[in-house]
């Protein structure tokens, strides 16, 4: 089987640190349940550096300081699925966090990566 996260295009290592909004990545994602069921992670290649990048996002209750999943800030009660998880991803904006400190990174980066933040078309099941 085909690793969907697998790229031809090397990690960048050396592209600049900048916070820019790439629109929707045209690379694939996966996505899948956490360990204890509380959230999903969605993995990938960033479409800015084409680092590996993975983000954990915890169900939470709004107002906690918790980052909970759309469907839950929409006022859905937990376990829509994991088909409606993953589909509410695609309203998110996510964030290159490959964990390589680009050139030009800030300290007070909140994310560890190249800056890029994109959306999602679709996320496959992992």
């Amino acid at each position: 089987m085909t690793d969907p996260t697998a790229s031809a295009v090397p990690h960048a290592f050396d592209t600049a640190y900048a916070e820019q909004h790439l629109g929707t990545a045209t690379t694939r994602f996966t996505g899948r349940r956490t360990a204890d069921g509380l959230g999903v992670v969605l993995e990938g290649r960033c479409p800015g550096c084409q680092g590996r990048t993975r983000t954990e996002y915890r169900r939470g209750v709004p107002g906690s300081g918790t980052k909970g999943l759309l469907s839950w800030l929409k006022g859905e009660q937990p376990g829509p699925g994991l088909a409606g998880d993953l589909a509410a991803l695609a309203d998110e904006w996510h964030y290159c966090e490959c964990g390589h400190p680009h050139p030009l990174m800030p300290g007070d980066a909140v994310f560890v990566g190249c800056g890029a933040s994109w959306r999602v078309a679709a996320v496959d099941p992992a």
